[in-house]
Parts: C-alpha cells; structure tokens; sequence
C-alpha cells in the first residue's frame, strides 16, 4: 500500500482514518497516537481513528470502543494486505471474531457486509428528565440512546444532559441518536457519538452502530444516514450482519 495511513468513508460518511501497524500498542498510546492522526485529517472531515495490526489480525479504535463503520473500514485495508475478499479478525469493544466480505467495485470504492457473531444487544426503555420515553441500546462497546425526534440545534449539550442524567459517564462510548420515520420502511437518523478516552464528541455523517440500535429498536433493516446513503441491517438468532458501500477517500 502506498502509505500506512488511509482515511475511508461508510454510506458517504463517518470518515475513520486508520494506521496500519507492526505490532500492537499499549491503549494509553493508542489514545495519543489516535488523538494525533484525528488532528492531522481534521481538514479530511475525520470522525474517528484506530489502527489495524494485520500481523495479530486485530483492529483498535483509539479509544477502545466498538465502531461497526470502522470495523468495516479496517475490513477493506486487511482484504488488501492479505489479497483475500474474505477476512477474519478481533476489533475493539466486541467480544468475538469478526468475519467481512469485500466486494470490490472500483479502484477506490468497495461493498463491505461485515457478521458479528453472537453480538449480545441489551435493550430497556427509561423515561428522560423531561418525561420522553428512550431506549438505551447496549452493544458492549457502545451504548446509544435512541430518541424518536428532530435532531435539535442544540444537540452537543442535550447530549451530555442526557448521558449526565442516565449515567453513563463511564461507558466507553455513548451515542444519542435522534431517529424520523418518513415512512413504516424510511428512518432516518441523527447521531451524536462521544468517545470518553478520547474525549470527541461528533454529530456523525453516518452511524454503524447507531445503525445496528436503531434497527434493533423500530425493526427496520435499510436505515438511511445523514449523508442521504444507506447501510443495511439484519438480525439473525447467532449474528448482526452490517452493510453498505465503503470508499477509500485519502
């Protein structure tokens, strides 16, 4: 590859930048390093780094959380190292064995449909300070909390209202995603994400994650992104299965 750092967009968004490593490091340096690569492709729109270690076949988030865009972009960078369509490996904030297809269809463009096996998905709904119903949807290594709504103006405060509130300072991760259904089969989302290592908080331009939570909350499988792109969702007895188009952007 011609340079260890590469910067890969989800369904148009959600721009993860990733370094490719020789060997794995400790999470304290993941932070600073990830801290680093975020402030170097800001101008790129970056929303998130991590590092692929293809020798351990692993991929770590810099602030350890689980990132289902992401998985799927390291997917696309392991699928060039080994020259296989289909990879396996470890990521971040989920515990088992991720297994990708990658499906090329340009030099820069690819359709990566990534399974996580036994994904444990822990659902409850609680009522907000205000009295609005939410679901909190826990994937391990994120938890979003999904919210039937407009996304308001001021979303950046309303989110650290409501992780304060529900306390959930000391997860890893936490998303609130505001969600509009156009139709019974058209839901579009809006989430903002904050990573607690790294202390970023984002309005994202597309969502895996929050993808899979919506879609486990409404039962839609086609949830469409901020960018106006899709990324598909199904839901098996023994896997997640998460897809949409991938493209290298830098």
């Amino acid at each position: 590859m011609e340079t260890n750092k590469k910067l890969i967009t989800a369904a148009g968004g959600n721009g993860t930048v990733i370094e490719i490593l020789d060997h794995t490091l400790l999470r304290r340096d993941y932070e600073s390093r990830g801290k680093i690569l975020e402030r170097d492709f800001t101008a790129r729109g970056v929303e998130q780094a991590g590092f692929l270690i293809p020798s351990e076949r692993h991929f770590e988030m810099a602030g350890g959380e689980f990132c289902g865009n992401a998985t799927r972009a390291a997917a696309v960078l392991l699928s060039q190292v080994q020259d296989e369509n289909n990879v396996s490996f470890s990521v971040s904030g989920f515990n088992g064995v991720v297994s990708a297809s990658v499906e090329r269809r340009s030099n820069t463009t690819f359709f990566v449909k990534a399974s996580f096996p036994g994904m444990k998905i822990g659902i409850k709904t609680v009522p907000l300070e205000n009295g609005t119903v939410v679901s909190i949807v826990d994937l391990g290594g994120i938890v979003h909390v999904i919210i039937e709504g407009v996304l308001p103006a001021d979303y950046i405060p309303q989110h650290r209202q409501i992780v304060k509130y529900l306390g959930l300072r000391n997860r890893d991760a936490v998303g609130v995603v505001w969600y509009q259904k156009a139709t019974s089969d058209t839901i579009t989302i809006h989430p903002v994400v904050w990573v607690r290592a790294v202390d970023t908080c984002y309005y994202e331009s597309s969502c895996g994650s929050g993808t899979i939570a919506v879609g486990k909350v409404t039962g839609s499988q086609l949830i469409t992104q901020p960018t106006g792109k899709t990324i598909s969702v199904e839901f098996f007895e023994d896997r997640v299965v998460l897809a949409s188009e991938m493209e290298i952007v830098y």
